[in-house]
């Protein structure tokens, strides 16, 4: 009983110890890509109660669009030393442009986030500084 217990412990640590062999399929590389925020400035005021107007763009590599679907931008601000959250999604193009209007009802920072897909890369925009006042 006792040979068994040790024979079956051995083997156990066997197969922790044993160098473990995996065949990854290649990565595919997602094409760079960049995100613009234009409010207006670097740092812009805004009357509380006022929308802000911003315009984005998502570029690609390359120019070319290969997806017909739209890809999903987020607004996001950050108040303080606080995280980043979102107050607005926009769908839209590789390579195009588009406008929002933004309510922000405290002074925060503003960027645009593009999470990424498997084909486009993870971006994030410049970062404008809204007061609100």
């Amino acid at each position: 009983m006792i040979a068994k217990t040790l024979v079956a412990g051995f083997t156990a640590l066997g197969l922790l110890l044993s160098p473990v062999v995996a065949s990854a399929a290649p990565a595919v590389k997602a094409k760079p890509t960049t995100l613009e925020l234009d409010a207006g400035g670097a740092k812009v005021k805004l009357k509380k109660g006022n929308q802000l107007q911003i315009k984005g763009k998502l570029g690609a590599q390359g120019g070319e669009r290969q997806l017909t679907l739209g890809l999903d931008v987020f607004a996001q601000v950050r108040v303080g030393a606080s995280v980043w959250s979102n107050i607005y999604t926009r769908n839209c193009q590789p390579n195009s442009t588009f406008t929002a209007k933004l309510t922000i009802d405290a002074s925060a920072d503003l960027r645009l986030y593009f999470p990424g897909t498997s084909v486009y890369a993870t971006a994030t925009s410049n970062i404008v500084g809204v007061v609100v006042i």
